[in-house]
């Protein structure tokens, strides 16, 4: 057998363009729909050269080809897996969560089926790596030739990945399908995983676009009053308690079909009817809650950074004007509560460096009641109303990022009194589509009512309170959407959660559509809170629409990205008065 492999060596070596096009024609779903014999190379080529890679390593080209086609494969798994749970393809700025992986994979390995089937495959992925090993002796080559080897792909890997031309221009518009950064879910399922995979490292080189300062001045020029109300509004002489809840995967189930508004969430219809609410556009879906987290803490939108996937990871700093870090220097004490681990997603080093004075994460829950695998709405809540009882006489920010109804939802309901069942759910649901909206809906309810809850607790304050209140982003209930489908009679990308800001101190009530970035501006409003920088930049371009939703792709909406990109880079709050980056006047 050895002879065998040994004299087929540089029939192998010649084999791994065909191996590495042959996997990808039968892996990638986008040469399905759009077939094309470019797309197929250029899909294939990072293949091969992480192919040539192993063997210069290895000399072995049967331990190669198992060991570069099972990566590429696992690849292909992941990506489909995080598609349908998040609504995005498997992308370079993952890389950051390998250690996260590691920390909670008792949570991730939910997604993949279970912990002993990653252990099993991982096992046998060995035995076989082993076996290869010991049954294939190194090429005949020897280093004389798999150094060359090494050097050449390892420089076209380089040149390929940094986008160093003619490689940038391969894989640029001009070749594929347009690949919209801002849009990687619908652009990989055009072109390719690979592809994109090389498109997006490409664009990562920069973190921060370059913004258009002609843009911003033109508008700060034009709505000069505008930006200056907001900036010279006097402090309120009280001011209230600010308590923000970002609820796991809530949105209003009344937008899929054959589903009434209200009819599983009654709570917070009725709340939200006395208040500011409407639809909340997010950047995310299914997962990836920092994003809108981000968002609504900043002001900022991610897709000002397309190449950013997760801003607690190098982009979130201590320096950023967040909420917490303006209502601190307003004389309110930040507090953090959310019933999981801190080191997921990083919060337990990046919320303190964004202002939050205090955080309380799993270990400060460890006898809170649970509701199914996480701690229950209902404690976390509780935990919430004991500290604002006690707290002191300074205003108060409170955080509180719920668990409880976190995905993933097609399992069976079990922790709760009183979940739903079949005939409380409509018709049309069979499957995994009859599971996920009973364990979701289940949850639901239950959240609700403790919502309600609350909420009564809150409203029944002395002091003046303020309650923000909004969904993260949609869980991903891919059988349940699909068999049902959406009243507008768009897909599940094009949905939207819902928020809502009521007060125990009279408000009129209204309906607004927002992006997750605007919240922060209209916080302000509500309060009546002074705006600097980008923030009230911001307001001011919700104003000049009317108050209205901003269009994605309108002219404000690109004045909006422009001047957060410039904050950014700015790396201080830019003069909202000039538009620039000088330092705004304090």
């Amino acid at each position: 057998m050895r002879k065998i492999i040994r004299a087929s060596e540089a029939l192998w070596f010649l084999l791994i363009p065909f191996f590495s096009i042959a996997l990808v024609a039968v892996m990638e779903p986008a040469l399905r729909v759009h077939f094309s014999i470019g797309l197929l190379l250029l899909n294939a080529l990072p293949v091969m050269l992480g192919l040539f890679v192993i063997y210069a390593l290895s000399g072995r080209a049967l331990f190669s080809l198992w060991v570069g086609g099972t990566i590429a494969l696992v690849l292909y798994i992941v990506s489909a897996i995080k598609l349908q749970n998040m609504n995005a393809p498997l992308m370079p700025g993952d890389a950051v969560l390998i250690g996260q992986l590691f920390r909670n994979l008792d949570l991730f390995s939910q997604y993949a089926g279970s912990i002993a089937l990653l252990v099993i495959g991982l096992l046998a992925f060995i035995a076989i790596c082993w076996l290869l090993w010991r049954m294939e002796r190194q090429g005949a080559r020897g280093w004389r030739v798999r150094v060359p080897v090494l050097v050449v792909a390892l420089a076209l890997n380089y040149c390929v990945y940094q986008g160093v031309e003619p490689w940038a221009a391969a894989y640029g518009n001009n070749r594929v399908v347009k690949f919209a950064l801002w849009d990687p879910a619908t652009s990989v399922q055009r072109n390719g995983l690979m592809l994109g995979m090389v498109r997006l490292t490409q664009e990562k080189k920069v973190e921060v676009p370059k913004s258009d300062k002609g843009l911003v001045d033109a508008f700060v020029q034009q709505h000069e009053g505008l930006i200056k109300t907001r900036m010279n509004r006097t402090l309120p002489t009280e001011l209230p308690d600010i308590v923000i809840v970002q609820s796991e995967a809530f949105f209003e189930p009344g937008i899929m079909n054959k589903v009434q508004d209200g009819q599983y969430d009654p709570n917070f219809e009725r709340l939200a009817a006395t208040g500011i609410t409407g639809e909340l556009g997010t950047p995310a879906y299914g997962g990836g809650t920092i994003r809108t987290e981000f968002e609504v803490l900043s002001g900022y939108p991610m897709m000002a950074f397309p190449s950013v996937s997760y801003p607690y990871y190098g982009l979130a700093q201590h320096w950023m004007p967040t909420v917490p870090q303006r209502l601190r220097k307003f004389g309110y004490q930040t507090t953090l509560y959310h019933p999981f681990k801190g080191s997921f997603w990083n919060r337990n080093t990046v919320m303190p460096s964004i202002g939050f004075e205090a955080t309380h994460f799993l270990p400060d829950f460890k006898h809170a009641p649970r509701a199914g695998a996480h701690v229950s709405d209902r404690a976390l809540f509780g935990r919430v109303l004991n500290y604002l009882q006690h707290a002191g006489s300074s205003p108060q920010l409170v955080m509180a990022i719920t668990m409880e109804n976190h995905g993933p939802w097609a399992n069976e309901v079990s922790g709760l009194d009183h979940p739903v069942t079949k005939a409380d759910l409509p018709a049309g649901l069979s499957g995994k589509g009859l599971m996920e909206m009973r364990y979701y809906i289940s949850h639901l309810e239950n959240g609700d009512q403790a919502l309600g809850d609350f909420a009564a607790k809150l409203m029944q304050r002395k002091r003046w309170t303020v309650l923000l209140f909004y969904g993260d982003h949609l869980p991903a209930l891919s059988h349940a959407f699909r068999q049902l489908g959406f009243d507008n009679g768009k897909t599940h990308g094009f949905q939207h959660t819902r928020y809502m800001i009521v007060s125990n101190r009279p408000m009129p009530s209204r309906k607004l559509d927002l992006h997750a970035f605007e919240v922060p501006s209209l916080l302000f409003d509500t309060i009546g809170l002074p705006e600097d920088g980008y923030l009230a930049i911001d307001g001011a371009v919700r104003e000049a629409s009317g108050g209205q939703y901003v269009k994605k792709g309108s002219h404000l909406d690109k004045v909006a990205f422009n001047a957060a990109r410039m904050e950014v880079s700015c790396k201080h709050r830019i003069n909202a008065e000039q538009g620039d980056c000088s330092k705004s006047v304090q």
